[in-house]
């Protein structure tokens, strides 16, 4: 359901399921990802909605760290039985208008909602301001959008009435369009109407206007909230709506109390009471977490005192352990992060909260253990004044770039990669002016990487260069992991486009400086040994990597390096003899665990070369979402040779087209040979394609 704020998506998605009841349905799940006020642009997460849904509803112990996995497995245990799963106010994790309009941030949402579009014996509502561009795929089949717009003037009177509002129909009707016929500003000003000026239409004229145009978004329902708090000035009404402005979630009643002037039981009741009954908040239970609609939320948030804000964060901050293993668990140190970013006290929450607790320090734990990459993303955002690249003032100059280089790495994990370019840019740069080497030679590197999963080649080429200079320059010993590791990236690179001689001969070099340093571990390691071994398999040399791969494979299983034990055993799937029960078995296991590891562009490697259908869908659109434009001509090349195995010559050539467009824009040579081979195969003259295809264009 996609509607404007206010317009009645929740209350008609919860109506309708206490109205039927939900017939069949076995489980009734539910959860709201509204956040502070009505802002699409918020950085939130849907960490904590996965993690709570397979631990508490589902009781899975141990869920996948990556967040594709949880997304996938939440799927499968939804449709184990007739679920009907409500989630409300999806916005806040979905891109605001603008090229990626509708989709959604987090990859684990993405798995979720694609399985159960393709298949589910209940039913899942969706609630948003945004369309579920995701998922266009499968409208009318398994996708449903219904766009809800403003009720007409009689159906506003109509409603007017139900809410026991008296007056003739012209009234009435008069009424509902100078709200704009907008459903939540109808139910306050009824229910104003109704209690303070006897319900009588024509008092509405003592409501004054607000100076503002912002009609679509709730002008109107803010004109009456703004009534409802002159009426309840000085009253504990009054102090429960501005205590829920400080809040990003629902407010359990220990923190309210730190925010309400002279809290007493009996008061807190009355108030909870007249605010419930004025439609203001979703509970009259004293003992339930306390919330309200978020433009309600929004109204009084602009009263939010920092004061109060740090007796929040103080609160939050001692209410979680010391360094929690769990989301959960984490979750009042999340809002510790936000209360204290919203009091200013960002460098404390960076260095206390964020890097000690949540993080573990160099363990990284948030993502490494718990592949939370959306939290982070997150996180992050509270210490910024514009995302991703102009932090916060307060922050010290180190720690403004600290954030910016950890911001454009989670982005990069979690397939937002155009959104890393910037933040990764800049905090390369920012090392180098500060001859920091070893920070600018990981820096570039990470760089040149997420340029060549964009398909920027001849920008990964420079920025790899300029990450062997970097880690060239450093005088400290202990950075030859750095002066190899860069190398890879480079000849990486270098080999992605064609030039195997330069790349095999940088390998080397990389290779030497390894052994020289590692004599017991000789071989290049981890995702630097997949690199050279991709070229040994381009070279033909299948032999070496089965002895390459089996033994980094047993370096890589004994540290637990999720990522690096995927590409050894993708390493030995390509090695092995197609089709063999070795290759896919080592296939089977690459992908699984590329999944498990979390980090959004590796994952396509191994569904590509594994190639199912399902596999290859799934590539496809991770390479269309995330705009991993090497991925995409990999992708129309596999589907290329499917259909010519299978006779369809017009599809197998309408496919080599397109990857034939996308390898002569991105300088994608290294498939120069495999293009020429399907040509040849098709007993076809080839001719230039010169315009690129609609599905490539994103």
């Amino acid at each position: 359901m996609i509607a404007f704020g206010g317009v009645g998506k929740t209350a008609l998605s919860i109506n309708w399921w206490h109205r039927s009841r939900a017939p069949g349905a076995r489980r009734i799940l539910g959860w709201s990802f509204y956040s502070q006020g009505a802002a699409e642009d918020r950085q939130t997460s849907a960490d904590p909605f996965l993690d709570h849904a397979l631990r508490e509803w589902f009781g899975v112990s141990n869920p996948p760290s990556a967040a594709w996995g949880r997304g996938e497995m939440l799927a499968g245990l939804i449709r184990r039985e007739r679920t009907l799963l409500i989630l409300d106010g999806l916005e806040p994790i979905q891109f605001p208008p603008g090229p990626q309009i509708g989709r959604l941030k987090d990859p684990g949402m993405v798995a979720l909602l694609k399985e159960l579009a393709a298949q589910n014996s209940g039913m899942c509502i969706c609630t948003s301001r945004l369309p579920l561009t995701d998922l266009e795929d499968y409208a009318n089949s398994g996708m449903l959008p219904i766009e809800l717009s403003n009720l007409t003037p009689q159906q506003g009177a109509e409603y007017l009435r139900q809410l026991k509002v008296e007056g003739i129909e012209e009234d009435l009707c008069q009424a509902s369009h100078e709200y704009w016929n907008h459903a939540l500003a109808l139910t306050l000003l009824g229910t104003y109407l109704v209690d303070y000026c006897g319900a009588d239409v024509q008092r509405r004229f003592q409501i004054p206007e607000l100076m503002t145009e912002d009609v679509e978004q709730g002008m109107h329902a803010r004109r009456v909230i703004a009534a409802y708090e002159r009426m309840f000035a000085g009253k504990a009404e009054v102090d429960v709506l501005r205590a829920l402005g400080y809040f990003d979630h629902p407010a359990e009643l220990n923190a309210l109390k730190l925010l309400l002037p002279a809290f007493e039981e009996q008061r807190y009741r009355i108030a909870l009471k007249r605010l419930y009954d004025a439609r203001l908040i979703t509970t009259k239970d004293p003992k339930q977490p306390l919330d309200c609609h978020p433009l309600v939320r929004e109204y009084f948030s602009l009263q939010a005192t920092r004061e109060g804000h740090e007796h929040l964060f103080e609160h939050y901050a001692a209410q979680a352990p010391l360094r929690p293993d769990t989301i959960e668990e984490m979750t009042p140190l999340f809002y510790a992060v936000y209360h204290g970013c919203q009091a200013g006290r960002h460098t404390e929450c960076r260095r206390d909260i964020y890097r000690d607790r949540i993080l573990r320090g160099e363990e990284f734990y948030l993502w490494r253990k718990l592949g939370a990459f959306g939290a982070d993303v997150a996180l992050l955002a509270n210490f910024f004044a514009r995302p991703w690249i102009e932090p916060v003032d307060s922050l010290p100059s180190s720690d403004r770039f600290w954030v910016i280089s950890q911001s454009g790495f989670a982005l990069f994990a979690i397939g937002r990669l155009t959104e890393a370019l910037a933040p990764m840019g800049v905090s390369a740069e920012f090392s180098v002016e500060r001859q920091d080497w070893q920070n600018a030679a990981i820096r570039y590197g990470n760089l040149s990487e997420l340029h060549l999963s964009l398909g920027n080649l001849t920008e990964a080429i420079t920025t790899a260069r300029l990450a062997v200079d970097s880690a060239d320059r450093s005088e400290d010993w202990r950075d030859w992991r750095q002066r190899a590791g860069r190398r890879t990236d480079l000849a990486d690179a270098l080999h992605q486009s064609g030039e195997l001689v330069e790349s095999a001969r940088i390998f080397s070099d990389a290779e030497r400086i390894q052994a020289d340093q590692t004599p017991s571990c000789p071989l290049l390691p981890g995702i630097w040994g997949y690199r050279y071994c991709d070229l040994l398999i381009h070279l033909g040399q299948r032999e070496e990597v089965l002895r390459r791969a089996s033994q980094t494979l047993q370096w890589d299983e004994e540290r637990r390096v999720l990522i690096s034990i995927g590409l050894d055993h993708l390493s030995l799937g390509r090695a092995h003899i197609s089709g063999s029960n070795e290759a896919a078995y080592h296939l089977g296991q690459a992908v699984e665990q590329l999944r498990t590891a979390g980090t959004y562009h590796h994952l396509p490697r191994g569904l590509l070369i594994r190639a199912t259908p399902h596999d290859l869908d799934e590539a496809r659109r991770m390479a269309m979402r995330s705009g991993m434009r090497l991925y995409l001509a990999d992708y129309y090349l596999a589907v290329a040779r499917l259909a010519l195995a299978d006779g369809d010559r017009t599809l197998a050539r309408t496919h080599l087209a397109k990857a034939t467009v996308l390898i002569q824009e991105t300088g994608y040579h290294r498939r120069d040979s495999d293009v020429e081979i399907l040509r040849t195969e098709l007993m076809d003259v080839y001719p230039t394609v010169t315009e690129t295809p609609d599905e490539t264009s994103s």
